[in-house]
């Protein structure tokens, strides 16, 4: 049984409303999310798609307004949140749903007070970002229908057989994902459409 805590924070400024089942559906794999919050000026009347989120997922709305010409309002109040979680709440996992490379420094800093960090976010994510994660996954997620250049795949798993394989020249399956996944964040199966 999985019992991880996990704190989801999205940042719906930077990413679409379409991915949040995807999201919890993911999230399912790793644990029950007991904080669900989402940043955003809610004043704004295209808030549409989230409003229907946010009631279907009981994700709580939290309201930013910008006193100058600023869009970083809601990234602040993020960094804010996310800070005063890791040092009062009993959670494991830290998720952080953007595209934006302004929370490379964040995930960096989570890490560093010994929790995971799980990012989403779109093929536009900058690496620096992708990579401060403990896991990152590209929305939107890959089925197992999705293609990709399987040249690109293989040349990832032979650097993975050849750095993890013992004397005896066999690798174990594990070895092989952890030593991708330390290397980089973003090699994950989830990202090449497999489980």
């Amino acid at each position: 049984m999985i019992d991880k805590k996990i704190a989801v924070f999205f940042d719906c400024e930077n990413v679409s409303s379409k991915y949040a089942s995807d999201i919890f559906d993911e999230l399912a794999n790793h644990g029950e999310v007991t904080i669900r919050q989402a940043y955003k000026d809610w004043s704004n009347n295209h808030n549409k798609s989230w409003d229907e989120q946010l009631q279907k997922f009981a994700i709580k709305p939290i309201h930013t307004v910008s006193n100058t010409a600023s869009k970083n309002v809601s990234d602040f109040q993020i960094v804010i949140d996310i800070m005063n979680t890791i040092h009062s709440s009993k959670v494991d996992i830290i998720v952080i749903v953007s595209s934006d490379s302004d929370f490379t420094g964040l995930s960096i800093e989570i890490k560093s007070k010994g929790f995971k960090v799980i990012g989403f976010g779109e093929s536009k994510t900058h690496d620096s970002f992708r990579n401060a994660c403990s896991k990152f996954i590209e929305l939107p997620i890959k089925d197992k229908t999705s293609e990709k250049d399987t040249s690109d795949i293989l040349v990832l798993l032979k650097d993975g057989i050849n750095k993890t394989k013992s004397n005896n020249g066999y690798a174990l399956v594990s070895k092989v994902g952890s030593y991708l996944i330390n290397k980089n964040a973003s090699f994950n199966a989830k990202n090449y459409g497999e489980n």
